[in-house]
């Protein structure tokens, strides 16, 4: 069942509680991703009886990522490093592929830190590295599946086609052709109107035969979404007939696998290609991955990543959760913002439901650990999560009364 724009607001219907959203990602910590939450529908039960008693049906998930050049630095003497430019990807509910955070991700450090120079409003929490494909969704962290966008239009992304999608595949048990492609600068030596916007182009169509990539349904979800690193709190997408999109809430659901947080998480390809770091790259589940270009990178030992997070954590805490949270930990943030209209009943409420918890357990196990253990870092991502959701409090235009 694939849904059009018309009726994306009612995918997924809002949850009543946010206790329900807090024990969630309590017991997630203990053993994420258990329980299967997707409907399962009696056409569906008909097509895996149907092929238990005859030949099994071939599932086979395709991810296409193209990368494009991008500069940054003094233009006298500019770096370059590979940005996401498109992304196709063939999803079959029942053939996942594990993503991986933006986390692992350190070749595009220099890049994100130059645009946080040189855009003041994008410094800090304000502009992140922006999957293409959502880790969720089987997305990587490679070079070419990541593009600088604003705080603003990361969270509209999710809240839009993203979570559209997520209800596709693990609530409606939908296969799907998910597209994104970016229009955007591939030149950040200077800040200026012209490299401050970029839009990201969604859309979703029904994949009518898993064993067949060309056999795609028309477009039933458009959502462009848009960047502006000038004016990075902004959230705003339209439809294919430019329309203003509402939410789409995706409460609940979970992928089968969680995305690799850590570069020891990762498999022997995935280390390749991450030291590779391909400007084009197709993953498939049947035949493995098949790369294009190449460039260079670095790995990063589990040490080192408790180094960074610590220095990360401890020199602005806000960025730190706004790099880290994960979309179980921005359910409990959106469900009591839009639920209280005062910011501290709202900041309670979202603590008191497992907030600290549902961000605890989506960090790499040896920085979660050592947070717990050090009182002083302990304080610091506190201080981090309450100013987050203070931010995102005043975004909604709630003010903080």
């Amino acid at each position: 069942m694939i849904l059009t724009n018309k009726h994306a607001e009612h995918v997924a219907p809002q949850q009543t509680t946010l206790q329900r959203a807090g024990a969630q990602s309590k017991s997630a910590s203990k053993g994420r991703y258990l329980e299967d939450n997707r409907a399962t529908s009696s056409a569906g039960n008909t097509l895996i009886q149907a092929a238990a008693n005859q030949q099994p049906i071939q599932r086979k998930t395709v991810i296409e990522n193209i990368g494009q050049s991008c500069s940054y630095g003094p233009a006298n003497n500019a770096q370059t490093v590979t940005v996401g430019h498109t992304m196709n990807a063939w999803l079959d509910p029942a053939d996942p592929v594990r993503g991986q955070s933006a986390s692992v991700n350190a070749s595009q450090d220099g890049l994100m830190a130059w645009i946080k120079s040189v855009y003041p409003q994008a410094k800090g929490p304000m502009s992140v590295k922006g999957h293409l494909l959502n880790d969720n969704l089987g997305g990587t962290a490679l070079d070419n599946n990541l593009y600088p966008i604003s705080k603003g239009a990361n969270g509209k992304h999710l809240s839009t086609s993203e979570n559209y999608v997520k209800n596709a595949l693990w609530k409606h048990n939908t296969a799907v052709k998910y597209s994104v492609s970016v229009s955007g600068s591939t030149n950040y030596t200077s800040a200026n109107a012209s490299n401050a916007k970029a839009t990201f182009h969604a859309t979703v169509s029904p994949w009518n035969d898993v064993t067949d990539t060309s056999k795609v349904g028309a477009t039933a979800y458009t959502a462009n979404i848009t960047s502006d690193l000038g004016s990075p709190k902004i959230r705003e997408a339209t439809d294919g007939q430019g329309t203003a999109l509402g939410n789409t809430s995706a409460y609940g659901l979970k992928p089968k696998q969680d995305p690799a947080k850590l570069v020891g998480d990762l498999s022997n390809d995935e280390l390749q290609h991450r030291t590779d770091q391909p400007a084009g790259l197709q993953i498939d589940s049947q035949s493995g991955y098949h790369a294009l270009a190449a460039t260079s990178s670095g790995t990063t030992g589990e040490s080192q990543v408790w180094s960074d997070a610590y220095n990360k954590l401890m020199a602005d805490p806000h960025e730190f959760v706004e790099e880290h949270i994960d979309d179980a930990t921005r359910d409990i943030v959106d469900i009591a913002i839009e639920n209280y209209d005062n910011v501290s009943d709202a900041a309670s409420e979202a603590f008191s439901a497992g907030l600290l918890d549902a961000f605890l357990s989506g960090l790499p196990a040896i920085v979660s650990q050592q947070i717990e253990k050090d009182q002083k870092v302990h304080a610091a991502l506190m201080q981090g999560l309450g100013e987050y959701f203070h931010s995102e409090y005043e975004e909604r235009g709630k003010g903080a009364e």
